[in-house]
């Protein structure tokens, strides 16, 4: 897998805000060296070894809807490959640990299936080259990716379909 991404930094683990399904959540920043944004990369850990990986532009930090906003700095690739970096640290640290994540919906998107990002997001996951460490699952409803642990999940349609079930509570 291609390394390539701009350096992070872990920041630490938040344990404010868990409940009997979430054990804590690591927290991680990164610049970027073309736009100088700073990124805010989350991953919330849940039972189960199941990680939510969450991202943001700090500028956006405190604006409802935050997941939703566009950064516009026109360098998706870069960032994508750091909040992949991140997770595999993540992983590190919790070797059974499998991913989800949704493409939050913007302003342009006319539905709520199916949404740009989720678009985005799953074409570069395909293209990730993580076949290895895991399996994905898109569901387009939800507008949301499973990367399944191949290691620690011995039957993938069966956990996601207890994530799905999870979510909808």
């Amino acid at each position: 897998m291609n390394q390539e991404g701009y350096p992070f930094y872990f920041v630490g683990v938040d344990a404010t805000g868990s409940d009997e399904y979430l054990t804590d959540t690591l927290v991680y920043r990164f610049e970027s060296v073309k736009s100088h944004h700073q990124y805010v990369v989350k991953i919330e850990r849940y039972i189960e070894h199941l990680c939510c990986i969450k991202f943001f532009d700090e500028t956006v930090d405190t604006v409802t809807g935050k997941f939703s906003q566009l950064s516009g700095t026109y360098e998706p690739r870069t960032i994508f490959r750091t909040v992949a970096n991140i997770a595999l640290d993540a992983l590190r640290r919790d070797p059974s640990a499998s991913f989800f994540f949704a493409g939050a919906a913007d302003r342009r998107d006319k539905s709520r299936d199916t949404t740009r990002r989720y678009r985005v997001y799953s074409a570069y996951v395909k293209d990730l080259g993580i076949d290895k460490l895991f399996r994905p699952s898109f569901i387009e409803s939800y507008s949301m990716c499973v990367l399944v642990n191949i290691r620690a999940v011995p039957d993938r349609r069966t956990y996601v379909q207890q994530i799905l079930d999870f979510i909808s509570l």
